[in-house]
């Protein structure tokens, strides 16, 4: 099915014909949309209303106190899918899925943001899932082995990106890193788009500086740079046209950024309900307007 033609206004004669051309369109763009939406819902291995079974293929302990681990598709639980040879995983960048643990009666379910790798192997997605100290997913994590099978539905989020800002201040807190590192990889390969992007990463020292070299390699992109802020280290090795503070995130610092740009961005937010609540009353005071800044 091909989208509809969409009609010149002047085509409307607004001579109150029933049914006018434009409401015709409407209808016809309202039908073609639903029927894309069930296609790639049944396309897709990720459902969110059932679970998907998926294996480990891959544990990688890159930091100290997370994993990246990655995930191939065994099965659906339900028949809401389509074959195999037909099946992808489809999620908007920014998306998260829930992963289910536990026995019966004593279930739990925790979000994690699927991040792009390079060469990701077909109906496979990778985790950046951090470990605690204590916790029933943790320890749960802890146990996971290669071929180990889990349970996951979604995608869900209704984040969109929006190409009209001519800048978006990313601003994240440890794991957080996650959603971000997905919208920006899909913004600055986007030809058509010149959004510059800024990204403040505030960590606890340089061992939780996560997907550090992901982020080394995005900045050879003309819109896109970083700065890292550590809030517990007085020792860094910042990488060529890396800049690392030793210091904490604060009001000035975003003031500063934000002071010529305050019609034409966005902010955007990812970190514990805290730091989520700080920044945004810090972008408030800065003249941001509330429908211009989104915590996720």
């Amino acid at each position: 099915m091909e989208p509809p033609l969409k009609p010149n206004e002047s085509d409307c004669c607004n001579s109150g014909c029933n049914p006018c051309i434009l409401d015709v369109y409407e209808e016809q763009l309202k039908k073609y949309n639903r029927k894309q939406s069930l296609q790639e819902l049944y396309r897709n291995c990720l459902i969110p209303t059932a679970y998907t079974v998926f294996k480990v293929i891959n544990i990688e302990k890159r930091y100290k106190d997370a994993l990246l681990i990655t995930l191939e598709y065994v099965k659906a639980m339900n028949n809401n899918v389509g074959k195999s040879s037909e099946l992808d995983i489809i999620y908007k960048p920014g998306q998260f899925i829930m992963l289910k643990a536990g026995r019966e009666n004593e279930e739990f379910q925790r979000p994690y943001t699927p991040i792009p790798i390079n060469k990701q192997k077909k109906l496979s997605f990778t985790v950046l899932i951090k470990l605690y100290e204590v916790g029933m997913m943790c320890r749960y994590i802890r146990n996971l082995k290669l071929g180990s099978e889990t349970l996951w539905r979604g995608p869900y989020g209704d984040f969109t990106i929006n190409y009209a800002f001519k800048n978006i201040l990313f601003i994240a807190q440890g794991i957080g890193i996650a959603p971000f590192y997905s919208i920006i990889g899909d913004i600055v390969n986007n030809e058509n788009c010149y959004t510059f992007l800024k990204l403040y990463f505030c960590c606890k020292n340089v061992d939780t500086i996560y997907l550090r070299e992901e982020l080394y390699k995005l900045q050879t992109y003309w819109n896109f740079n970083y700065e890292i802020f550590l809030s517990d280290s007085e020792n860094n090795s910042p990488k060529y046209n890396e800049i690392i503070h030793n210091t904490k995130l604060d009001y000035n610092i975003v003031k500063n950024y934000i002071s010529d740009k305050i019609e034409g961005i966005q902010i955007l937010i990812c970190g514990n309900e805290h730091f989520i609540t700080h920044f945004k009353n810090i972008s408030l005071q800065c003249g941001i307007i509330e429908r211009n800044i989104i915590g996720f």
